[in-house]
């Protein structure tokens, strides 16, 4: 199930990836006969972003909860960016709701349990320094990174259920990445970045039965959205 899920993923990541070198083909050309140049880059910015993430969860008490969580992204961004001769710099920040999940099950003489670790949402908050190419800003960016996680788990002994628990966490971490933007207009923009998020461990703590379960899990993730901006 999770490499079929895997395998669905990444042709969703591909069809972003084709969507976006198709609009870059596209608004190239008209971006430079509007005469459309850095400036459209710059200022404050509101937009909207879409994207897809998989990664790995990892535990450091139990190594069977290992898995690849995966899923959709969609969110709202905004930022702003100056520019000094061909270098552009600024703030973005972005928060989404997310679909990315993942489980794992560890089975023991009759006994199973049933670990899901979803994500709710997602943020990062990231300085960015890019240059101009043509009428396209090629950019570094790098930053801190949260998460809200839905952290449950399912006891059961022979099929028959036993208990369960669920505790929300929050992660707090760094990303880094890169990405493309162009101008369509003097007010709008697209984009497409990848960006790569390492959440570190976060300790998180159930109950089942009355007794403390305690484990502290890696997170990271690898990230690709696509985006439209409207400037001021």
């Amino acid at each position: 199930m999770n490499y079929l899920r895997k395998e669905c993923g990444w042709k969703k990541l591909l069809g972003l990836v084709a969507f976006s070198l198709v609009a870059i083909t596209i608004y190239a050309g008209p971006a430079q006969a509007q005469d459309i140049d850095q400036k459209s880059l710059t200022g404050f910015y509101v937009g909207a972003l879409i994207g897809y993430a998989d990664g790995e969860y990892t535990s450091d008490t139990s190594a069977e909860i290992d898995h690849e969580p995966s899923g959709e992204l969609l969110g709202v961004q905004m930022g702003w960016s100056s520019s000094s001769g061909p270098m552009i710099f600024g703030i973005d920040g972005d928060i989404a709701y997310s679909s990315i999940e993942g489980e794992d099950t560890i089975t023991l003489m009759g006994y199973r349990s049933d670990v899901t670790h979803d994500i709710n949402y997602l943020g990062t908050l990231r300085a960015r320094l890019g240059l101009m190419a043509g009428p396209v800003l090629i950019y570094g960016t790098a930053g801190l990174a949260m998460a809200d996680l839905d952290n449950k788990i399912v006891v059961s002994y022979n099929g028959q259920y036993i208990d369960s628990d669920e505790e929300k966490t929050w992660h707090t971490g760094w990303t880094a990445g890169a990405g493309l933007e162009f101008p369509i207009t003097p007010n709008l923009s697209l984009g497409a970045e990848y960006l790569y998020i390492d959440m570190g461990k976060e300790k998180v703590t159930m109950n089942i039965g009355g007794y403390p379960m305690t484990d502290k899990g890696d997170l990271n993730l690898d990230t690709f959205r696509f985006g439209i901006k409207y400037r001021f």
